[in-house]
């Protein structure tokens, strides 16, 4: 498969490395309008400048691809993935699908409408627990869940100058994402209404809110909260946060890197037990770009496809509707 690497700053550098050590892939053309980021990555990966174009469409008619992998900053992403689809081309997106709902719309229509395959980098989802407890989930070993929540705390994003640090709601949009699409994809469900309230800590350096409180409400009465915080100056969690789902036989609770299964109801014998994670398909950008890769080679959709994706950005304004409006907000409304 031959691909063009749109973006060659830091993360587009390390897809860069990624896609030229992936023996199904080959890098026919990167785009970079920066001479800086071309030169490095020209020099670090011995790549040929000749082959690293100013625009995407130049790209294009330069060189003969199957797919694009989009690495720019997510205002972009629309303008990239309408050039590739007009050209037949597949594409393998970094999240977010898109920084505006209606943009992400657009795109999601175009890609469907041009009969290719788009895929978002929806990472968090590839390691074991949240794949461990999709399955035990789905299996309902458990019994039924009956609430699910998270607590994230970390000292996030603290470069001065960043887009992270001066755009607002950036802890909500950009890590929201993360943890949001998780959510449905563990609990196997769509929520269907969120209430969120954002805010700053007093010694906080983002300019966005970078505390919250999120709840959904899933259907059956089954509700979903995340609390977290951006600007910690404490203990932090992990990045994919503590998990505690509620079924009729305990909790499953995710503990630093571990999950676990305890019952303590005095009428219920008492259970302890750490769950064994699953091991396979597991990893990074790697592991993502493998099974984007085999999804064009099956001419399946692939996982976190664009229009699934979708759904957990409406997750994502939905909150940031209901915080700014100051109301729980159905998600049928976006």
């Amino acid at each position: 498969m031959k691909a063009i690497v749109v973006g060659l700053g830091g993360r587009g550098r390390g897809w860069l490395k990624d896609c030229m050590a992936n023996p199904d892939v080959e890098v026919v053309a990167a785009v970079e309008p920066f001479a800086e980021n071309k030169n490095r990555a020209s020099s670090e990966f011995n790549f040929p400048k000749e082959k690293i174009h100013d625009d995407l469409s130049t790209a294009i008619k330069k060189a003969k691809a199957d797919f694009v992998v989009d690495v720019t900053p997510p205002a972009e992403h629309e303008k990239v993935a309408l050039t590739a689809f007009e050209n037949g081309l597949n594409v393998l997106g970094e999240k977010p699908l898109s920084d505006d709902f209606d943009a992400a719309k657009r795109v999601v229509a175009a890609g469907k409408k041009a009969g290719v395959k788009h895929m978002i980098t929806q990472n968090y989802r590839w390691n074991g627990q949240p794949r461990t407890t999709r399955k035990l989930v789905a299996e309902g070993q458990y019994g039924p869940v009956g609430q699910l929540d998270i607590s994230f705390y970390m000292s996030w994003a603290d470069i001065p100058g960043s887009h992270y640090v001066n755009q607002p709601y950036m802890f909500l949009t950009d890590m929201g994402i993360h943890h949001f699409d998780m959510m449905r994809y563990v609990i196997g469900q769509e929520p269907e209404t969120v209430q969120a309230v954002t805010w700053n800590l007093p010694w906080g350096w983002h300019k966005g809110d970078a505390a919250q409180i999120v709840v959904f409400k899933f259907p059956g009465n089954l509700y979903a909260s995340h609390r977290a915080v951006g600007c910690t100056l404490g203990k932090r969690t992990g990045w994919n946060g503590e998990w505690r789902i509620e079924t009729q036989k305990g909790t499953i609770t995710w503990e630093a890197d571990k999950i676990f299964h305890t019952q303590e109801h005095r009428a219920d014998p008492q259970v302890r037990t750490e769950i064994p994670q699953v091991t396979e398909g597991l990893g990074g950008p790697p592991q993502l770009l493998k099974d984007f890769v085999q999804a064009l080679k099956d001419n399946k959709q692939p996982e976190c496809n664009a229009e699934d994706n979708l759904k957990s950005m409406r997750m994502v304004f939905g909150a940031l509707k209901s915080t700014k409006e100051k109301r729980e907000v159905k998600l049928s409304e976006l």
